[in-house]
């Protein structure tokens, strides 16, 4: 499953956020889940009230009793579900990391000579190369080992074939 940040974050008066109910829909917990994880949070108190607002809606499932509900912004969205375990919570864990290693990489490359962006890029194809390289080595003795381990697999059958119905020649 792919997270998609599109159906997870809106604007609230041109802020990106999002709520409780969005992130337990995404990473497949119960919202009262998802409030005692906000509510449990260890960050500092001007963290909190820069990022996380307490809200409420009319739920006709409460029998139009107010149903309490965090609005984040990225910042408390990214310091809670960072806490998360799971499947989709690993998802975002990858995503966050590669996202910020390319933004690091796009930094790195403009504040850089063009001999030294030369030598950035060149490093990262080679690294690549040798990758693919022994990708390709494994797949070529692959080839040649195939063939064996496919006779090997068809005398033990043949082999096997009388014990297995019972009927062993002698």
């Amino acid at each position: 499953m792919k997270i998609d940040f599109n159906a997870l974050v809106m604007l609230d008066h041109g802020v990106p956020v999002t709520t409780s109910f969005r992130v337990a829909e995404i990473f497949k917990k119960q919202h009262k889940n998802v409030l005692q994880a906000v509510q449990k949070l260890e960050c500092s108190e001007n963290f909190t009230k820069l990022n996380f607002k307490l809200c409420y809606k009319i739920n006709e499932l409460q029998n139009g009793k107010p149903q309490p509900y965090y609005e984040m912004t990225k910042d408390g969205f990214v310091f809670l579900v960072m806490g998360f375990t799971g499947k989709e919570a690993a998802q975002f864990k990858e995503a966050y990391i590669n996202a910020f290693n390319w933004i690091q990489d796009e930094l790195m490359k403009r504040g850089m000579s063009l001999m030294q962006r030369y030598n950035f890029v060149s490093l990262k194809f080679n690294t690549r190369k040798d990758e693919v390289s022994n990708s390709a080595r494994s797949m070529r003795f692959w080839q040649d080992e195939k063939p064996e381990f496919l006779g090997e697999l068809e005398i033990l059958e043949k082999e096997l074939q009388p014990h297995l119905t019972g009927l062993e020649l002698k």
